[in-house]
């Protein structure tokens, strides 16, 4: 059976880099607003509200929405079905979303400082060098 799961180890302080991060990893169709009902593929599913909601079937999670919930502090917390964890973006969903969202913080970071961004890969790492 398939339960939602809450990452609250993972926060995204700013929601609207939020949305473009996803935005390009290939999410569409992202619905915003206050506790939003998140879809269910099972009847005995839990039913889980979020604050912003990537709909079921869009990176490859077929079993839920993912959705990110409100936490202590402002930050949006990821919740997504456990079947869906390996499955989206063939698992790497989270780590995919949180590089795409750090490049983003330091890109407005660069702008705000009239600086540049030079990034680098270095097998699986990757680099970001500020300069201003």
């Amino acid at each position: 059976m398939s339960k939602y799961l809450a990452f609250t180890e993972v926060v995204f302080k700013d929601p609207a880099l939020l949305v473009s991060a996803l935005e390009q990893i290939g999410c569409t169709q992202i619905r915003q607003g206050e506790n939003l009902p998140m879809g269910r593929y099972w009847a005995e599913q839990d039913e889980t509200r979020a604050d912003v909601i990537v709909p079921r079937g869009t990176v490859g999670n077929g079993f839920g929405d993912i959705g990110f919930t409100r936490v202590e502090g402002g930050g949006l917390a990821p919740v997504l079905d456990d079947l869906d964890k390996e499955r989206a973006l063939g698992g790497k969903f989270l780590p995919r979303l949180r590089a795409t969202y750090n490049e983003l913080a330091v890109a407005q970071v660069a702008a705000r400082v009239n600086g540049t961004m030079q990034r680098t890969v270095n097998g699986g790492v990757v680099k970001i060098r500020v300069r201003f």
